[in-house]
């Protein structure tokens, strides 16, 4: 019955996956779904109601081909958003609307401002200063465009798993008022930016941009040789927010404070992210990555991953293949599932000291599952990946974890998180150096 399951959902996965590709007509996918319905009828459905025996294995290849039709039908259905949207039928002219900031991250040298007006959503790329958040009621004066390509990363994908397909590149903005549309929302992201500012305060850069990207998943502003540095090392992944980087930090609280608060740890952070879609998908495959770990049943968390996976592209099926995190997530997870009992057998030489041994297996089972998406991604992978992703990766869940206790002691007192965080300092400055010395093979 597993085995059955798990290949219904991988067809409407494959469907989604297959359409994101290839543009299929929807009318074309709903013709094809009726009529895989009407051979279903006969030879599932019908016996099924009688009594009588059916056909299973035709029944079996048609629910393949419905489920999959379905996952080409639910992507088209979402691609139709585009037409609740006004703003992709002004591009080229200059606007000025007023709008809602809904988010706002920095990147090496602009703001990245997502904002809500009554024609669409729009992503505004502006300069670093002054700083907009979360409930901020703006005038935006500007000349709309439709989002490019830059390199193999097609933007306008990208931000259309967000239903933003345009954007405003330095337009003019003049903050109006404040208005949030959530309370709970702008509770949480007003405590996120606290947060940050208290790991600014307590780390210093380059060190407070690394410990914020894996915490948060904001880039910040890294110099270019240790960006370079940990691309060419193969582990600039641990700067994507997925939920390899929250099972190992959960995995660390689990072997010294229990199962639960692990759990209780996972959730705490992503209410401190500001309970982003992207921070609770990495959270929900944590929690799963956490529950293998723990159970060791990997059959069952197999399943309940392919779940999770199905009810998250169905609600939206973009990220599929436009959400990184999210694929990092899916793969790093089912490596620790399929793998990770097998490396800690093999790796009884390295201690249990510190969970070295338990963060060893679990960052090489990832690794494996995640090397062939790095690649896709064009990152430089050496032959010496594996070893500095044990070496670098096996450090993250003390860096996430001391970190993310040296922002919080902060709100008491910025000398005490300046005291936690030093551990963070040393093993951060050791995670650059290592990436140093494995770019250069």
């Amino acid at each position: 019955m597993a085995r059955l399951i798990s290949t219904l959902l991988l067809s409407f996965l494959g469907g989604v996956a297959f359409r994101s590709f290839v543009d299929v007509p929807v009318e074309w996918s709903l013709l094809g779904a009726g009529i895989v319905v009407g051979f279903l009828t006969p030879t599932l459905i019908l016996p099924l109601c009688k009594g009588e025996e059916k056909n299973e294995k035709v029944s079996l290849a048609l629910l393949v081909v419905l489920l999959f039709l379905l996952g080409l039908i639910r992507l088209s259905y979402f691609e139709k958003n585009i037409e609740k949207d006004n703003l992709h039928n002004l591009y080229g002219q200059e606007i000025s609307v007023e709008g809602n900031v809904l988010e706002s991250r920095f990147t090496q040298a602009s703001q990245r401002v997502v904002a809500r007006t009554s024609e669409g959503k729009a992503l505004l790329v502006l300069k670093v200063f002054p700083e907009y958040k979360y409930g901020d009621v703006v005038k935006i004066s500007g000349i709309v465009k439709e989002p490019g390509k830059f390199g193999d990363i097609d933007m306008k994908k990208i931000l259309a798993k967000d239903k933003i397909y345009s954007e405003m590149v330095f337009p003019q903005v003049e903050k109006i008022g404040f208005s949030p549309e959530s309370r709970i929302l702008n509770f949480l992201f007003s405590v996120r930016g606290k947060f940050e500012k208290n790991l600014a305060s307590i780390l210093p850069e380059p060190y407070f941009s690394l410990a914020n990207g894996m915490l948060l998943g904001n880039e910040g502003v890294l110099e270019e040789d240790i960006k370079n540095a940990f691309q060419k090392s193969g582990t600039i992944h641990i700067l994507v927010l997925s939920g390899y980087n929250i099972t190992i930090v959960g995995a660390a609280i689990a072997h010294f404070l229990g199962f639960i608060p692990a759990v209780a740890g996972i959730i705490l952070f992503v209410l401190m992210t500001g309970a982003a879609a992207p921070a609770v998908r990495a959270a929900i495959m944590g929690i799963i990555g956490l529950l293998v770990l723990h159970e060791g049943r990997p059959k069952t968390a197999s399943l309940v991953l392919l779940w999770s996976a199905v009810f998250m592209v169905f609600w939206n099926p973009a990220v599929l293949r436009f959400d990184r995190g999210f694929q990092l997530s899916f793969l790093a997870t089912l490596g620790l599932i399929l793998l990770s009992g097998f490396f800690l057998k093999k790796f009884k030489f390295l201690p249990k000291f510190l969970s070295v041994r338990e963060n060893a297996s679990s960052t090489l089972s990832a690794q494996i599952f995640v090397l062939p998406l790095l690649l896709s991604w064009g990152n430089y992978v050496s032959f010496l990946s594996p070893i500095a992703n044990i070496l670098i990766v096996g450090a993250v869940p003390y860096v996430m974890s001391f970190s993310f206790l040296g922002g919080l002691a902060a709100f008491l007192s910025q000398s005490l998180g300046q005291a936690i965080a030093s551990v963070s300092y040393v093993l951060i400055y050791y995670q650059i150096y290592v990436a140093k010395i494995f770019s250069v093979f």
